[in-house]
């Protein structure tokens, strides 16, 4: 019987030994798994308490796009944007509109050196919003171009953009001079003549060299984002491949020196009948109602994925 008890232990302590063998071995090769989840749970509760901002001061500067010409009632994206965080994300904001229809790049800048008030504006806002670029590449389209040669007009066009680039960069250098730490949102430009004309190729050319140049600035820039609405607002409700040809069928043969002045796009535009459903009809080149809503919809959902703004620091 002893020697049976004695076995029996002996069984029982090699059991006990190799468990603790292969859970020691386990362990070494996983050393991981045991700790994963509680990382996780702070990482997790961590995030849950970063601490939002329960107020926003946002400035927008700029031209006629951020006026709002063409939406009077609600104030285009700027009394749109904060009637989305109002309600969305439950903020308190308190907006300044500084757009004035017409400006350059750099009679933007202008006014800003002129206004002690907007200076101390923009250095207490949390976001700063832009639009610019459009009244650049108008003034450029309606003096130099003059003829149908393409390789001048392109010539032309790019000399005017190294200048646009230099004046672009002065305008964003004083901004982050005001306040470093805003978040800089800065919108594309778009061909507001696109559906009547969209067969003068030249026009979606330059407005895409302008954009790339505005894009490549902005990128230079801490907290500063770029936001392309071109093709939306430009094609407006033909949306597809199909539709776009089809336009473009339909369109008569116009060339850009027949649109290069804003007379000759007003009486060029009265001989068609195409709209664009997120254009004004009053002007056939401002956004309407729905096509500032492109630019708010595209201005929040650029915030949400760049929240610096709304994080206390």
């Amino acid at each position: 019987m002893s020697k049976i008890w004695e076995t029996v232990k002996v069984v029982l302590i090699v059991a006990v030994l190799a468990g603790a063998v292969f859970f020691g071995v386990n362990y070494l090769m996983h050393p991981q798994s045991t700790a994963k989840s509680p990382t996780n749970k702070t990482s997790k509760t961590a995030r849950q308490k970063t601490p939002h901002k329960r107020s926003i001061q946002l400035v927008a500067v700029g031209d006629s796009l951020t006026e709002g010409v063409g939406d009077e009632a609600e104030g285009g994206y700027v009394g749109q944007i904060k009637q989305t965080l109002t309600s969305k994300q439950h903020l308190k904001v308190a907006t300044t509109n500084a757009g004035k229809s017409g400006d350059r790049s750099d009679q933007i800048l202008a006014r800003i050196n002129k206004s002690k008030t907007l200076q101390q504006k923009i250095a207490h806002a949390d976001v700063i919003t832009v639009t610019v670029g459009g009244n650049d590449l108008l003034q450029t389209l309606e003096g130099s171009i003059t003829s149908n040669n393409t390789s001048k007009n392109n010539a032309t066009v790019a000399k005017a953009q190294t200048v646009y680039a230099k004046k672009l960069t002065t305008l964003f250098n004083k901004l982050q001079s005001l306040n470093k730490s805003a978040s800089l949102f800065v919108f594309s430009i778009y061909n507001p003549v696109y559906v009547n004309f969209p067969n003068v190729t030249s026009i979606d050319q330059y407005v895409r060299q302008w954009n790339d140049q505005t894009k490549t600035t902005v990128s230079q820039y801490n907290h500063a984002y770029f936001m392309d609405i071109n093709t939306t607002m430009s094609h407006g409700q033909y949306k597809t491949a199909a539709e776009i040809n089809k336009l473009k069928k339909a369109a008569s043969d116009t060339t850009l020196t027949s649109l290069a002045s804003t007379a000759a796009i007003t009486n060029a535009l009265s001989a068609e009948s195409k709209t664009n459903n997120l254009i004004s009809k009053s002007d056939n080149f401002h956004p309407n109602k729905k096509g500032y809503r492109i630019f708010t919809n595209k201005l929040y959902q650029t915030m949400l994925a760049h929240n610096s703004w709304l994080l206390k620091k």
